[in-house]
């Protein structure tokens, strides 16, 4: 980190003179991990983070669990990992208030130099995902990095909502290949920040954290990267419900932002080029993700002109259901990720 300070070592000089050599000070690293009862899925991501490998300019010094008063198993299985490692932390709510105010709770808790937020349902590729997510802090001038989230293509499998999920993802991949950032493919599965951009953050509870985050970023001028290469997996929704409400609070919370942020920065700066030739020439090239995704993606905007769910929304009551990736899924990854 270019604004950490530096320490001195004694070294020895050929003519017997001693010299002062600047040792640069190790950045310090915190995991956050908001949860909202994900008993199924946060020993494996814990298990990947505490295996993560840390390079010789980085520290992960804590991985706090904010628990939003889960009423599962999640808290007794944080508890065990934390007895096998000394920096696994849960602080639990007492009172369910929503990802939002759990991710406030973080800014107040760390201050650490980089901080590192994973959605409980997700999966690291490999032991180097973290330090290449957090590589890119390492010259002073980052301030937020989103990492590279993969989806596992469905196969045979005739889930419509596994389907759509799937073809989603086709499409935010291609979307951010052609601009880094934009109103489409914002994603805060997992997202690192700068000591000096989160320690302005205040996120409020009607407006989703990540379009909050992202464009704070924009509007603030701050340095944005895609950090492709830090592969982090995570599922497709379960059902055509899950998938529904996904992107009918996504409707409800892209609304939401105009109250927040400048016409011209989400019209302008956050805008996609091309989206509906991609769209197409994506259902070209995969036509039954992309009819299934058309289905969903039609019942999501039905929903949301029925304002179902608002209230939860406004409240920032937008967790849903989570399911461990199996191991015939991350297989599939894997090899993906070797191909591409």
């Amino acid at each position: 980190m270019a604004n950490r300070v530096t320490s001195m070592t004694k070294v020895a000089m050929p003519w017997g003179t001693i010299q002062d050599e600047p040792k640069q000070a190790t950045a310090t690293v915190d995991i956050v991990i908001p949860a909202f009862n994900e008993g199924n899925c946060i020993e494996a991501l814990l298990n990947d983070v505490v295996k993560a490998k840390q390079d010789d300019w980085f520290e992960i010094e804590h991985i706090y669990v904010i628990s939003d008063a889960s009423t599962d198993q999640t808290d007794e299985i944080v508890q065990q990992v934390a007895a096998r490692d000394q920096r696994v932390r849960l602080i639990r709510k007492q009172e369910r208030k929503g990802v939002q105010d759990s991710k406030n709770l973080a800014f107040t808790v760390t201050n650490a130099d980089i901080l590192v937020f994973i959605d409980a349902d997700v999966r690291l590729a490999s032991e180097h995902s973290i330090p290449k997510l957090v590589q890119y802090f390492r010259d002073g001038n980052a301030a937020l990095v989103q990492g590279g989230l993969v989806r596992p293509c469905c196969g045979l499998n005739l889930n419509p909502a596994k389907q759509a999920g799937y073809f989603d993802w086709i499409l935010v991949d291609r979307i951010r290949r052609q601009k880094d950032m934009s109103w489409w493919s914002i994603d805060g599965r997992v997202m690192a920040l700068s000591r000096g951009f989160y320690h302005h953050l205040s996120l409020p509870c009607s407006l989703a954290d990540d379009q909050f985050i992202f464009y704070s970023c924009i509007e603030q001028r701050r340095k944005f990267v895609w950090a492709k290469d830090a592969i982090f997996y995570y599922g497709p929704p379960e059902s055509i419900a899950d998938f529904v409400h996904q992107w009918s609070r996504y409707f409800f919370y892209t609304n939401k932002s105009h109250q927040y942020f400048s016409e011209d920065l989400i019209k302008k700066n956050m805008s996609v080029p091309g989206l509906w030739r991609t769209i197409m020439s994506s259902i070209m090239r995969h036509p039954l993700c992309g009819l299934m995704w058309l289905l969903c993606y039609g019942i999501s905007k039905i929903e949301f002109m029925r304002r179902v769910n608002f209230e939860e929304y406004e409240r920032g009551f937008f967790w849903t259901v989570s399911k461990q990736l199996t191991i015939k899924d991350e297989g599939r990854l894997r090899d993906e990720s070797a191909l591409g």
